[in-house]
């Protein structure tokens, strides 16, 4: 998720927000793999309770694409960006373990979530939309190192 989040981030995550609202797009979620049917048993695995952290981009309802390293919602381009600029959805290197999903129509209650660092990201692209009831809450703050302290972006 760099540069939003880096490994050794210390980040504190609020849950209060969606009490209010619904998770929305550019959101930086932490959720849970548990209970994730779409990954492949036997080629990935993941303990219980593991968690990822990964930003919303595509909402429940909607249809997305991958396009060209761009994305698209219900046919119109849509722009996210971070601390860097717009992101752009380059494709990792193809592996045999997994089929890269570049078109997608995303259930009621599932949210399709991206890495900002999308070359080197396990993301829906593998495992699809991930169930609303997984999202754990809000990534908001980074507060160690003290070179990275402030609002995640």
């Amino acid at each position: 998720m760099s540069p939003a989040v880096s490994a050794g981030d210390h980040v504190v995550m609020e849950k209060v927000t969606f009490l209010f609202r619904k998770p929305h797009r550019g959101d930086i979620v932490a959720f849970k793999t548990d209970g994730i049917t779409s990954l492949q048993p036997g080629k990935l695995s993941f303990p219980p309770g593991t968690f990822y952290v990964k930003r919303i981009a595509g909402e429940p309802g909607e249809h997305l694409q991958i396009l060209d390293r761009q994305l698209f919602i219900n046919g119109n381009r849509i722009v996210i960006s971070n601390s860097a600029g717009a992101i752009s959805y380059t494709s990792p290197v193809p592996s045999d373990l997994f089929i890269i999903q570049t078109e997608h129509a995303i259930g009621a209650d599932a949210y399709f979530v991206l890495g900002d660092n999308s070359t080197n990201s396990l993301d829906s692209r593998y495992f699809g939309a991930i169930p609303g009831a997984n999202i754990a809450g809000k990534m908001v703050f980074c507060y160690w190192p003290p070179r990275r302290i402030g609002f995640i972006k």
